[in-house]
């Protein structure tokens, strides 16, 4: 974890996306001088104490003195941060967490299931223009999908589009095209988010003595630092990790996934 700021956050930016989804962006100098790709911060989503628990979120971007935050409205929390507007302020906590390692000098293939982008947008805004990176990107519909124009103006080696419907691109689950792209392109990492379903079908269809494979966990926090315990992950070895703090982002093959 880096050094946490607890700042005052300004909204300069506040769009609203199809599926009840929010893209904000937010004047937090002192956070975005520190964020790299796989933090999170905690956000007071309400100036009172109701509620009184902060909500995690991942950072999406970070360019001195902005941050932006991706989110869908899924509960009473994430309605009152997406009610906000520009010229609201909010209290926020971060960076919190570890991030994804560098991987210099390494093709990378980037997964990323639904909303399951955000941590991945980061890693590829910072090292796209230094890296080979490939893309391998689904979600249910187009309509879920909404930062497809700027992923296009990324330079990815390759970019390959999934829908469950068939509304863009190869119609199916991602993981149906991981096999094809792997072959071809012959990565020696693979980061990934997204849903647990999609998680745990990597872990058993990539080769961990082929390539390195890490994974980005979403948890329910209390506190975002590793105090209350409340987002531990059941590990390989029988042991719990907390994600917060030793985490979010692990490696792929450590977690034990559910069968």
């Amino acid at each position: 974890m880096r050094d946490m700021q607890d700042e005052r956050g300004h909204i300069l930016q506040a769009r609203s996306l199809d599926g009840d989804c929010r893209l904000l962006k937010i004047a937090a100098p002192r956070i975005a001088e520190q964020a790299k790709p796989g933090n999170f911060v905690m956000v007071r989503v309400s100036p009172s104490l109701d509620p009184i628990l902060r909500r995690p979120f991942g950072i999406l971007q970070s360019e001195p003195p902005h941050i932006w935050l991706y989110f869908q409205v899924r509960g009473r929390g994430t309605r009152l941060l997406g009610s906000l507007r520009p010229g609201d302020s909010l209290d926020i906590l971060g960076p919190l967490g570890n991030t994804f390692p560098e991987l210099a000098g390494k093709k990378t293939l980037l997964i990323a299931g639904g909303r399951g982008i955000v941590p991945l947008f980061h890693y590829a805004k910072a090292y796209a223009a230094q890296r080979q990176l490939f893309l391998l990107y689904g979600a249910r519909s187009a309509a879920e999908l909404h930062l497809l124009e700027e992923i296009k103006a990324m330079p990815f080696e390759k970019t390959v589009i999934f829908s469950e419907d068939g509304s863009i691109g190869k119609k199916g689950l991602l993981t149906a095209g991981l096999e094809k792209l792997i072959t071809e392109q012959r990565p020696q990492a693979t980061l990934s988010c997204g849903p647990e379903a999609m998680l745990s079908r990597l872990a058993s269809m990539l080769d961990p003595g082929k390539t390195e494979n890490y994974a980005s966990l979403e948890a329910l926090m209390g506190c975002g630092f590793g105090v209350c315990h409340s987002c531990v992950v059941l590990v390989a070895d029988g042991s719990y990790r907390k994600v917060c703090d030793e985490g979010p982002v692990f490696p792929l093959q450590e977690i034990q996934w559910p069968n």
